[in-house]
This record gives C-alpha cells, structure tokens and sequence, in this order.
C-alpha cells in the first residue's frame, strides 16, 4: 500500500483558493472532495471490506480500511457504515475493529462476512502482528493470521473470538508472497468438482508462492462454525507475470482481495461462468518511460479472469485453469471487494479509488486521502453474429469468449460492468437534464458542438454515442475547464489504434509533475461488427460512452466492458463540452463517410438531493 511522493514545503500557490494567516504564509483550502462518493469525513481510506445485505434486517452494510488518526496509511482498523437503500449511507464515527489484541496489533486488515447459523454476523479478517510486508520482502511466518469477529446485535456491537487468530498463518511448507484477505461465499462449480454438497461454504485467502505464481489459497469452511477452516489447495497456478495479451493485463506476483463469483449467462441460462476478480501486484513496467519525479502509481492492476475448474492432476484438490480475462478497471480503482445483492439478482463491488496522484504535502493539506468507488454492478455481456473487430484478430483479443456459430461469424462473451443502476437514477433527481439530437461532426475536428450552458458543475453524468466512418481517425468529448478549452479533460478513442484515452488537465504551474500526476489514462478498445443472418448486412457497434464526475473523480465506462476511473485536480472550472471526430478521406458528398454524433445527454448539478 503505497503513498504518494512527497512535494516541497508548503510556500506553494494553492491550485484551489488560499487564506493568509497573520503570519503571513499562506494556506492551502483544497475543493477536491467529492460530494456523492462514500468516504468517512477525514483520515484514510483504502479496501472495502466485508460489503452484504443483510436479509433479516433489510440494511446493507460496508466497512472500509480506515486510519482516523490521519491521511496517511497507518493504524489501520475497519470503518463503517449502513444504508437501507445503497445509496444513502450512515456512517459509524468510531472504528468497528480496532488493532487492541496481540495478534493485530499491527492492524485489522480487509475481510469478509459470514452469516451464522444462529443468526450471528461474524467478520472474519486479516490479523497482523509484523510490519513490514510486501510481495518483495521476505514473508515472516504468521505475520498475517486470520481472526473472527462476531456480533449478535445486527452489527452494532462486534467481540472478538477468544479462539483468534483462527488460522495462525500460511499453509506449512510454502515460501508465501503474501497471505491476507479473506473471501467466503457458496460456490456451486467447485462444490461439484469435489463431490461436496452444494450448500458448502468455500474460503480463500490471496498471495502467492514466491518465485512461481501469484495465487490464492484455497479453504473448506465449517458450515456450522466459521472459525473451523480447512486447507484444500492453491487455486491457480499461472506463472508470474502471465500476460495472455494487452488486452488481458498481467497477473503479477501477488494477489491482494480475490473474489470468486459464478455469473449465470442472460443469453443461455444452462452456462455458469466461474469469474475471479483480483488485485494483482508486481506487474511488469511496459510503459518504457522514466522514472517521474512527482506523484506515481505503483505497477499493479485490477484485473478478472473467467477459468474452468477441475482436479488438479498435482495433488487431486481443485485447481482454476485460465481460459480468457481483463481489467475490471483500467485507471486508479483498485482492491475491488463484492456481494450478491438478491434485491437485484447481481454481483456488486466496491473499488478503493486511491490517492496516488496528489502528493503528500496537498493530501496532508486536505485532511483525507482516498474513497470507494460508486458501486458497480456486474454482468456478462454477449454478441452474436460478430464477424471481426476494427483491427486485430478476434483470437487475438484475449479478454473475450469466442464461440463459433456456423463458420463465419462468432458469438463473443465478457465481463462488463455499470454503476449501481438504482444509485443512477437516484442521482439524477433535481439535477439539469440537456439532450442533444443527432449530428453530423466536421471532418476535421473543427467543427464541433459546443454546450456551454448546459454543464457548469463539478457533479455530472454524461452518456453520449457516436457512429463511427470508416474513415475515422479519432472521435470523443472534451470537457472544457477554461472558456477557450486549452485546459480540458479529453475522453478520446482511436480505432486504428484500438485505444481509448482520458487526457486530463494539470496545474498551470512549472512544478506541476511535482504536485500532481495527470499522464493519460490509456486503455485498449475495439468495437465489433456484426452481420446480420437474414439480411446478411454489416454493422458496426456504436461507440458509446458513459462518464460520472464528483469533484475529482471521475469514473468513465465504454460500451460497457472498458472501465477507467481517474483523479483531475485541475479540473477546477467547467466550461461545458465539445463533441469532435476526424476523418480522414471522406468524400463531402457522402454523409457515411462522416462521423455522427448520434444523441448526448448530460445531467448537471447530480445528486443534490441525496442527504
């Protein structure tokens, strides 16, 4: 868990507005708090933790790695809070868990809930005793233990296990990467590949066995007693750093909050896809650039993979081999943490939008330092009749399932994720709803629709959907934050290149790449075509884009399988938005060899009205 470089001294301007004390020096007053995000009112943030509905009271319930005492990561122990809906939250003023005991005294790190027989809500976690760890260091043997905590007032009290720690470390015999982060649910497919009754509660716990493969470790949880945990095997076996493709990401060395998850297909009701959803540490630097002075991320990803489970021929427990997979965010959300919510009959996660591009000394100035994400929902998304992507070969895109239909064209599979839809819907209320209709964009990008009434906040959703020529070279929106647009947030993909890219403003400063990190957030995307089986016509998808901002955050969604979340600190001001696309060898004559913008609608002034 790292922190942002450090800055200067505090003699800076302040990008945001500045008071004078009577000593003359002057004071930073940061406006970067976001107004409908989830976050406690100072102190740390990072993992979700433990998120449920909990069916005997109807409330949901989600805590969060919490350092009170500061902005800086330390004294870790869990916040909470609870919501009747998933939208308004109550947030506990005091920690839930705190590190008071022996075996935590070095923190309560991310969890997990089980539901007890008798009714008891019970927190199981990481229990740490020695600090450092990371995946680079040598693991100490039970630093990290897992521990139980239970409470018999739906959550308003919670006693630790005099039985803690529960399991006092890493399976014997194995040099760990790291051992934390607990995660239990049902699971169906792997209950059937070892014979056990369906209603069998599984474990696992995410690391890595050093030099040979990140992984996660797998459990048997007694039913009728969650401190009761018994070792079945590793998970997956994947090699480091396995990078199926660009398009797919790179597994790491260490695996931090796995989830497992069994997705029913929409399309053919029979088909379970078995997902897992990790935070992978120790991926590979391939982006060739140097070192920056300022404010960077670590090289790690948020990533999913669908596998197929069966018995491993090492040792006969139950092994997940890899069969295709991808980012579930592209940008700064990471340790992504979920639920089934039987309300909406989906998986639901929280993400930890960090703080990493801020330096040190403006986080320390604004008091806080990180949020969770808005929440997402998740869903398999399906394509029939798809004959090719823009550029690359379909084999080649290795973050979808590629199913032949009758030797021309495909039906493709993969992971896609939205925002809460409820939470959606509930945003937009009081705010300003403008909606464009479809147009015609210039060919060379100069042309553009320009909306400088109907934006003026910090607190927008924006959907837009765009046709795209053949021709086209690059197509998106700009978000100005200056009345000549020079300073802007730009969402822009190029189909040639298959990339999507956010482009986000920094100071207007010199010192700039010393206070805050704004590269490009950079993402591979293609849009697929599709044939018709009685008409025999093609047609390509749509580009279509989904944005939410809150302050600095913002959170972007492309057709729906390309997620980026990303930070914009000099974002100050909003000018309104521009839609543009170049085309390159149009004919004037013909309106298909133009780019359309097909609608826009943009809400502004979003969740006003949510207490």
């Amino acid at each position: 868990m790292s922190s942002p470089s450090t800055c200067g001294g505090t003699s800076h301007t302040s990008p945001t507005s500045v008071t004078t004390p009577e000593d003359g020096r002057p004071i930073y007053k940061p406006t970067w708090r976001p107004f409908y995000h989830f976050m406690p009112p100072s102190g740390w943030v990072n993992d979700p933790c433990a998120p449920r509905y909990d069916s005997t009271t109807g409330i949901y319930h989600v805590s969060f790695q919490w350092n009170p005492n500061g902005p800086d990561w330390g004294d870790i122990c869990w916040g909470s809070a609870t919501s009747a809906d998933m939208i308004s939250w109550e947030i506990q003023k005091s920690p839930i868990l705190s590190p008071d005991k022996s075996y935590d005294a070095k923190g309560v790190f991310t969890g997990c809930f089980v539901k007890g027989h008798d009714g008891s809500l019970n927190y199981l976690y990481t229990s740490v005793s020695a600090l450092p760890i990371h995946h680079t260091l040598p693991h100490q043997a039970g630093c990290e233990t897992l521990s139980l905590a239970t409470s018999l007032d739906c959550g308003k009290t919670w006693k630790k296990s005099p039985k803690n720690p529960i399991l006092s470390g890493e399976p014997s015999g194995l040099d760990v990467t790291g051992w934390r982060d607990p995660f239990c649910a049902r699971w169906d497919s792997m209950s059937k590949v070892l014979g056990l009754k369906c209603t069998t509660l599984f474990g696992i716990i995410s690391g890595g066995i050093r030099d040979a493969t990140p992984t996660s470790f797998l459990y048997k949880i007694n039913e009728t007693d969650p401190s009761d945990w018994s070792y079945i095997g590793p998970l997956t076996n994947c090699g480091l750093n396995f990078r199926p493709s660009r398009w797919s990401g790179d597994l790491g060395r260490n695996w931090e909050v796995t989830n497992f998850l069994s997705i029913n297909d929409e399309a053919d009701p029979t088909t379970t896809h078995d997902i897992l959803i990790m935070g992978t540490e120790g991926c590979l630097d391939l982006s060739g650039s140097s070192v920056n002075p300022g404010p960077s991320r670590p090289c790690r990803g948020q990533l999913w993979m669908s596998g197929t489970i069966h018995k491993s021929e090492r040792d006969g427990a139950a092994e997940m081999s890899y069969n295709f997979g991808g980012h579930l965010d592209h940008g700064c959300l990471y340790a992504a943490n979920s639920f089934f919510d039987p309300k909406i009959q989906k998986q639901v996660f929280w993400g930890w939008i960090t703080e990493e591009d801020l330096c040190d000394d403006l986080r320390h100035q604004q008091g806080w330092s990180g949020l969770l994400s808005m929440p997402r929902q998740i869903h398999i998304q399906t394509l029939c009749g798809v004959v090719h992507a823009l550029s690359s070969d379909l084999p080649s895109i290795t973050f979808i399932k590629l199913i032949p239909e009758d030797g021309k064209t495909f039906t493709i599979q993969t992971l896609a994720t939205e925002p809460y839809r409820p939470l959606i819907e509930r945003l937009r209320v009081g705010s300003r709803h403008c909606r464009l209709v479809s147009s015609l964009l210039s060919s060379n990008g100069e042309d553009v629709k320009l909306l400088p009434d109907a934006v003026r906040s910090k607190q927008w959703e924006l959907q837009c959907s765009f046709s795209l020529s053949r021709s086209c070279s690059r197509v998106g929106v700009s978000i100005g934050h200056t009345e000549d647009f020079l300073s802007s947030t730009t969402l822009v993909f190029d189909p040639r290149l298959e990339a999507f890219t956010i482009t986000r403003p920094s100071l207007p400063r010199p010192d700039t790449s010393l206070l805050i990190n704004s590269s490009p957030e950079v993402a591979p995307h293609t849009l697929f075509t599709t044939q018709n089986p009685i008409t025999e016509e093609f047609e390509t998808e749509t580009l279509d884009i989904r944005a939410w901002r809150d302050n600095s955050v913002l959170e972007v969604f492309v057709n729906g399988r390309t997620a980026i979340s990303t930070r914009l600190y000099a974002a100050e001001e909003t000018f309104g938005m521009r839609f543009f696309a170049i085309d390159d060898d149009f004919d004037a004559d013909l309106t298909s060899s133009r780019t359309r913008l097909d609608a826009a609608s943009i809400w502004d002034g979003i969740g006003t009205q949510i207490e």
